[in-house]
């Protein structure tokens, strides 16, 4: 299969999932940082989207190394995807090695991740930017997701239809849209935390269980993480498989 063909097939399964039952709007965005993550030809990916207050929030990402230098970049006050979100324009860094002055902090963890580049594109919503995806590469002097045509800013705007995509039976705004994304994902970071627990896993296969199970048995991921976190599902359930 061409690439072209890879990326239209893609889309074609988001928008799919994006208009259809059971809609799940962390999951999907889970969903989309795999996409991107290969489609782009890159390590990783990530989103990270503004709270009431206008403080930057992971809520999806490829991988745990993704999520904590989102988490990092948010708890140290600097990075790409503060740049991002700050300016609105895209933030591209093509050697971490040479990035030191720009982002003194942030810029040994990802390194010492396995990180050499990366790029962040900016999550626009009626002229404002409220969110940013960033996009990871273990390679050098490359501008991650450019080895073809550009599907990172096309995901990027994906994101912010999913964020507003109604599914909770009465009009919301986008700020409350975006309000109960976060609270799901909190919701499910509890959940991994309690899988972790129980079965000795990692937090990445805490959260595949978490999917499968959910897929099973027909329910949303925030729903089966809210039943675990509640004490209304027990961990060896979902374990089980």
């Amino acid at each position: 299969m061409t690439r072209e063909a890879r990326v239209n097939e893609a889309f074609a399964g988001l928008t799919e999932t994006l208009i259809g039952p059971g809609y799940d709007t962390v999951e999907f965005l889970h969903r989309l940082t795999e996409v991107c993550t290969g489609l782009s030809g890159t390590a990783g990916c990530g989103l990270v989207v503004a709270d009431r207050r206008g403080n930057l929030r992971d809520i999806a990402y490829s991988g745990d190394r993704v999520r904590h230098l989102a988490a990092l970049q948010i708890a140290i006050g600097e990075g790409p995807c503060l740049d991002c979100h700050r300016t609105g324009e895209p933030v591209v860094e093509r050697d971490l090695g040479q990035a030191q002055d720009r982002w003194p902090r942030f810029v040994p963890q990802a390194l010492a991740l396995g990180f050499r580049s990366v790029r962040a594109v900016p999550l626009r919503l009626d002229g404002r930017t409220v969110g940013a995806l960033n996009v990871f590469d273990v390679r050098t002097g490359v501008e991650p997701g450019q080895d073809g045509p550009d599907i990172v800013q096309p995901l990027a705007d994906l994101a912010v239809i999913a964020l507003l995509q109604r599914k909770h039976g009465r009009e919301q705004t986008a700020a409350e849209e975006i309000s109960t994304a976060l609270v799901d994902r909190t919701a499910i970071e509890r959940a991994k935390g309690v899988l972790a627990e129980a079965g000795g896993l990692d937090m990445d296969t805490a959260f595949e269980v978490l999917r499968s199970h959910a897929r099973r048995s027909g329910t949303g991921v925030a729903d089966v993480a809210r039943s675990l976190v509640e004490g209304a599902l027990e961990p060896v359930t979902v374990l089980a498989g």
